[in-house]
């Protein structure tokens, strides 16, 4: 079995709960653990503990990626420079309430 990955999220955003779904339904390892906004203060991004390792933004995307098998999303996504998936990251988290609405 796969080690367990924790993954902090806001669950009042749309967007995060559609990613968040998605992830369960092609975790294939079980390994993800989704833990909601009410836990733990989030803000404008996603967290991801593997281990003892902390990602957020653009790279929490990526482990996330990778353990729900999505290789070719995440082989484009790296494509680009950690700056510049971050500013897509930075602008999407910032408007996302916006775009996708907000869960009550």
């Amino acid at each position: 079995m796969s080690e367990k990955v924790n993954v902090y999220y806001d669950k009042n955003c749309r967007l995060c709960n559609i990613a968040v779904n998605i992830a369960r339904k092609n975790d294939k390892d079980d390994c993800l653990v989704f833990i909601s906004n009410k836990n733990i203060d989030i803000k404008d991004t996603v967290i991801v503990e593997e281990g003892n390792v902390r990602f957020e933004k653009s790279d929490a995307v990526n482990i996330l990626l990778k353990k729900i098998n999505f290789k070719f999303t995440y082989l484009i996504v790296n494509l680009f420079p950690k700056f510049l998936r971050n500013l897509v990251y930075d602008f999407i988290a910032r408007y996302r309430y916006n775009i996708f609405g907000k869960i009550k």
